[in-house]
């Protein structure tokens, strides 16, 4: 970070406010759940892990929720609904009726890709695609909600990245900004959740930056320009890593891309810089990956109910492509002979699903959506089958 834009000279430093986003209620045993980037494959494979909290009572205690890009479509669906999921008791029908359905059916009945190029004459003014795909969002999903008026029950962070600053810019009910610049209230802005979820999902080179006033900031010497969250962090872990969180249960769902290996490309230079971005983005990834892993590991010693030292952390993660052992864990065992597992559509791994925000198939959208169930439940069953029913008949899967 040597960039004077910065403010910091050679380094960056905190700013140093004292504002900070406010708790969630305490809860016995709370949940916290990272959704990472990935289109629209990310956006249904979230909803199905979703519900696999609502099908073993996890999603009640939800207390957290970070999101990137196609994950931040979810969670901000999620947000909308959370006040008439728990009115509802957080039952699975109510996530089928209020959130998995709207979405599959939107995504599979109209283009969001051709719904914004059908707009772009909105951007010959002041207005940018990034703008106009606010507003799609709105229409689509998110109704106009505003920051400040989402459910205070759960900490919602949708995560963006300032090129200002280098930062990850967080987007919360009550503050948002970074650590360099500072955080700003939320209140009286009427900034909605479409722009942080615009902000989080402007793919760079398809969305020019979200650029807002600096002068809300205490710290902020030039205006934030945010694009993707996931070229900075494509899990959305670093919001809710921190050993502050240890006696959190943390839940994340990594369908972002893959790097395949082999043959990469034709073009020279373009061909080099795409794999060295990829390269950087899998690096990135892989260390906080291995990082929770590794916390993973040292909760277990402590056993399922022994207190969580200090480093360490309970949950699970898994990604599109994670391919659990046949001969795994008897819970794990049992797990798959209750669900079989089914992880292509089409002849294709659902991993492969191209990182798109276009319609897909109906069908392509179920089995999405199943296979976040799906894997869900393989880790509950993997690592903390206390989690899960004894009868796991009592079970309903999502239509495939």
């Amino acid at each position: 970070m040597d960039s004077p834009a910065a403010g910091t000279g050679l380094a960056a430093r905190p700013c140093g406010d004292a504002l900070r986003p406010a708790e969630p209620p305490a809860t016995a045993h709370p949940v916290a759940l990272a959704l990472s980037g990935g289109g629209f494959r990310a956006t249904l494979a979230a909803l199905g892990f979703v519900r696999l909290l609502a099908d073993t009572g996890l999603l009640s205690r939800l207390r957290y929720s970070s999101s990137v890009s196609g994950g931040s479509v979810a969670n901000g669906c999620l947000a909308t609904a959370w006040p008439a999921l728990r009115r509802e008791n957080f039952t699975a029908r109510a996530v089928d009726e209020l959130v998995v359905a709207p979405v599959v059916d939107r995504v599979s009945s109209r283009s969001l890709k051709r719904a914004l190029v059908g707009g772009l004459w909105r951007t010959l003014g002041p207005s940018t695609r990034t703008d106009l795909l606010a507003r799609r969002l709105d229409e689509w999903f998110l109704r106009e909600t505003e920051l400040e008026r989402l459910d205070p029950e759960v900490r919602w962070i949708v995560n963006a990245a300032n090129l200002t600053t280098g930062a990850r810019f967080t987007f919360e009910r009550d503050v948002y900004g970074d650590y360099t610049i500072g955080l700003a209230p939320t209140a009286g802005t009427r900034l909605r959740l479409s722009r942080a979820v615009s902000a989080s999902a402007a793919v760079p080179g398809a969305f020019p930056p979200v650029v807002l006033d600096p002068d809300p900031f205490p710290c902020a010497n030039h205006p934030p320009a945010l694009l993707d969250g996931g070229t900075y962090d494509n899990t959305g872990l670093e919001a809710i890593d921190s050993d502050r969180y240890r006696h959190t249960f943390l839940c994340v769902l990594n369908a972002g891309g893959l790097l395949r290996p082999g043959v990469y490309g034709r073009v020279p230079v373009v061909r080099d810089l795409a794999r060295a971005n990829s390269l950087l983005y899998r690096q990135s990834t892989t260390l906080r990956t291995r990082a929770v892993v590794e916390r993973f590991e040292r909760a277990r010693a402590a056993g399922p109910d022994g207190e969580v030292p200090r480093g360490a952390r309970r949950g699970v993660l898994v990604q599109l492509s994670t391919d659990f052992p046949a001969n795994g864990p008897d819970a794990l065992r049992r797990w798959r002979a209750a669900f079989p597992e089914d992880p292509a559509f089409d002849g294709r791994h659902l991993a492969l699903v191209p990182t798109v925000f276009d319609r897909l198939d109906p069908g392509l959208c179920r089995a999405l959506v199943h296979r976040g169930w799906w894997l869900g439940g393989a880790a509950l069953a993997a690592y903390h089958p206390e989690l899960l029913p004894d009868d796991l008949t009592a079970l309903r899967p999502p239509e495939r």
